[in-house]
C-alpha cells in the first residue's frame, strides 16, 4: 500500500507536534483517513523518519569522554554496595578534575542514554554451565532450616524422637516457634555434580555446626562414596578446624570458594527450592487440618529419602534427557567403582590446641590438669576427640605423640625416677622410650544403606589418625626416636636411606624401631669390644 509522501510528512509533523496527551487522538484522525489502523500510521512515521536521519561526525564527540568518565565513577564501589547515582558522579568527575566545568550543563539523562546505548549498564552476566566428567569427582554440600516443619515436642513412649508440627509462615515474620531445647529441623544435601544425584535427610539441631554435616558426610559416603572434591560454601564445615582436618586427611580437596557467590553452588541452592516447594508443601496440600499434623523425625526422614529416590532422582539429567539422575550417576561402574570411607573415620576427628606442658609434667587442661608420660617443659598441639574421648599431646619440635593420665601430684617426701632426657639418653647410650597404648574406642557398625546402587567397590582410603601414639608422625620423627636409644649414628648416606626405608614399610612403628635401634646398638657394642679386643 502507497501514500502520497506529501500527506505522509504533513501527517508525521502533525503526530509529533501534538501537545503531550493529543498524539493518540491525532494519530487516530490520520489513520481513519488512510483507512487504517493507528499502529500502521505509527509504523510509516517511523520508517519515514529513519529515512531522514542524519547521517556524519557526531555533533558533541566530547559527551562520550565525559560520560565515560562519569561512569567509572559509578563503578567505584564495591559490586555488592550498588553504584553511585549519574548526578553525583558528574559531580565528582569535575571535583575531581577529570571532566570540565561545561559537562555540568549537560543534562544526566543525556549520560544516562550515552552510557546504555555503549552497554556500562550493569546487567546480569552469561553464565556458563559446568559438569564433572565422571561421578564422584565432585560433590556439592549445603545445609538449610526448614521452611514449614518445627520440632514441636518430644514423643511420650520415646523421649529421644522428636515430633514435628507444620508451621504457618507470617508474611512479615520468618522465625518459626522452638518449644524443645531450642532445636529447629535442618535439611542437610549433597549432589553430585556429574549427575545431579541427590541424598538428603533432616537433623535436629541449634543451628549448623561442622559435627552434624561431618556426622552427615559420613553417612552419605559411606552408601556412595568418598569424592575426589567438595564444594561447599563459607560455612562451619570449612571454618572448623576440626573439620577441614579430617576431610584433607580422607583424601578430598576442599577448594576455596568466595562467599555469596552464589551462581558457582547452584547445583545444591536448587534442590532446597524443590524440597520447599515440591516436598514440604504438600503436607498444605493433602491434609487441610494440617494445624493438627504431627510427624516423628523417623517418618519424616523416611518420606523424604523415598521423595529423593522415587522421584527427584528419577528426573532427567541435565544434559542428557534420554537418561536418569540415577542412571547418570551408576556410571561409576565404569570407572571402577566407589572408594569406600574407612569406619572409623569419625573416631578420628579431632580438635587441636596449643599448650604448654610444665616441667613436672603438668597439662592444664579443659577437665582438669593431666600428666604427659615422658614429656615436660615443652610446647605441644593438644589433640582432643570431638565424637569419641580421646586426649594426646604431640610434641611441636620432634611430631612425637604422647598418651595423656590423670595429673596426681606425689606426696610429700615421696620421690618418682623419670624418665631420662634425650641428652642423657645420648650420654649413657642406653634407654628405652615409653611405650603408648592406643586410645581407639570400638568400631562403629556401618550406617544401613538407604539406597541400595549395583556398584563396585575399590579398596578403602586409608586415614591418618592423630590419635595414633604407637606410630611416630613422619620419618624424621622416627630416626629421632631411633638415635636416642642408639645415640649418635655415623651411616653413609644411602645406609640412612635403606633404614628409614624400612621404618616406612613398617609404617613407622615405635615397637619396631624400638626392637630395631636395640638389636643395631648391641650390634655396634659388639664391634667396639671386637676391635678393642684385638
Amino acid at each position: 500500500m502507497s501514500f502520497d509522501p506529501a500527506l505522509i510528512e504533513q501527517a508525521r509533523r502533525e503526530i509529533t507536534s501534538a501537545p503531550y496527551g493529543h498524539r493518540t487522538a491525532k494519530a487516530a484522525q490520520w489513520a481513519i483517513l488512510f483507512n487504517i489502523t493507528p499502529q500502521t500510521i505509527y509504523g510509516i512515521i517511523r520508517d519515514n523518519t529513519r529515512k531522514r536521519k542524519r547521517k556524519g561526525n557526531k555533533k558533541h564527540p566530547e559527551y562520550y569522554d565525559w560520560a565515560l568518565n562519569i561512569f567509572t565513577i559509578k563503578k567505584m564501589p564495591p559490586e555488592e554496595a550498588g553504584e553511585i547515582s549519574t548526578e553525583d558522579a558528574r559531580g565528582l568527575a569535575v571535583k575531581k578534575g577529570i571532566n570540565p566545568v561545561e559537562s555540568l550543563n549537560v543534562h544526566v539523562n543525556t549520560y544516562n542514554a550515552i552510557g546504555r546505548k555503549n552497554g556500562w549498564n550493569k546487567t546480569n552476566k552469561r553464565r556458563n554451565r559446568t559438569q564433572a566428567e565422571r561421578p564422584n569427582e565432585c560433590h556439592h554440600f549445603d545445609a538449610s532450616t526448614s521452611q514449614i516443619l518445627f520440632i514441636a515436642r518430644r514423643d511420650a513412649r520415646d523421649n529421644s524422637e522428636l515430633i514435628l508440627k507444620i508451621h504457618r509462615p507470617a508474611k512479615h515474620y520468618k522465625n518459626k516457634p522452638v518449644p524443645v531445647d531450642r532445636l529447629r529441623p535442618w535439611i542437610y544435601g549433597l549432589t553430585d555434580d556429574h549427575s545431579g544425584y541427590h541424598i538428603c535427610r533432616y537433623i535436629p539441631a541449634l543451628g549448623e555446626n561442622s559435627g552434624d554435616s561431618m556426622e552427615f558426610l559420613c553417612w552419605v559416603w559411606a552408601q556412595i562414596g568418598l569424592p575426589a572434591e567438595l564444594a561447599c560454601d563459607q560455612g562451619m564445615l570449612k571454618k572448623a578446624f576440626a573439620s577441614r582436618d579430617w576431610i584433607d586427611r580422607l583424601g578430598v580437596a576442599l577448594p576455596d570458594s568466595m562467599p555469596y557467590a552464589k551462581e558457582a553452588h547452584g547445583k545444591i541452592e536448587r534442590p532446597w527450592r524443590t524440597l520447599w516447594k515440591k516436598f514440604e508443601l504438600l503436607y498444605f496440600a493433602d491434609r487441610p487440618d494440617y494445624e493438627k499434623f504431627e510427624i516423628s523425625m523417623s517418618e519424616l526422614n523416611q518420606e523424604l529419602s523415598n521423595y529423593t529416590a522415587d522421584k527427584y532422582n528419577q528426573l532427567p539429567h541435565r544434559f542428557e534427557r534420554d537418561i536418569t539422575r540415577q542412571q547418570a550417576w551408576n556410571k561409576i561402574n565404569l570407572h571402577g567403582g566407589i572408594v569406600r570411607i574407612p569406619e572409623n573415620a569419625l573416631s578420628t576427628v579431632a580438635r587441636r590446641e596449643k599448650r604448654k606442658i610444665d616441667v613436672t609434667g603438668k597439662l592444664e587442661y579443659p577437665g582438669g590438669p593431666y600428666e604427659v608420660v615422658g614429656l615436660h617443659d615443652a610446647w605441644v598441639w593438644v589433640w582432643e576427640g570431638v565424637f569419641e574421648d580421646k586426649l594426646v599431646v604431640q610434641d611441636q619440635v620432634t611430631g612425637v605423640k604422647y598418651e595423656v593420665k590423670d595429673f596426681k601430684p606425689l606426696v610429700r617426701g615421696e620421690f618418682r625416677a623419670h624418665p631420662e632426657t634425650p641428652h642423657e639418653k645420648l650420654v649413657k647410650a642406653a634407654a628405652e622410650l615409653p611405650a603408648g597404648g592406643r586410645l581407639y574406642s570400638e568400631k562403629k557398625e556401618t550406617p544401613e544403606k538407604v539406597v541400595s546402587m549395583p556398584i563396585r567397590t575399590k579398596e578403602e582410603r586409608k586415614i591418618d589418625d592423630p590419635f595414633d601414639v604407637d606410630h611416630y608422625a613422619d620419618t624424621a620423627a622416627a630416626w629421632v626416636g631411633f638415635c636416642e636409644i642408639t645415640g649418635p649414628v655415623m651411616m653413609e648416606a644411602g645406609e640412612r636411606r635403606d633404614v628409614e626405608k624400612l621404618f616406612a614399610e613398617h609404617d613407622l612403628s615405635k615397637d619396631f624401631i624400638r626392637n630395631f635401634a636395640l638389636e643395631y646398638r648391641a650390634w655396634v657394642e659388639q664391634r667396639r669390644r671386637a676391635a678393642a679386643g684385638a
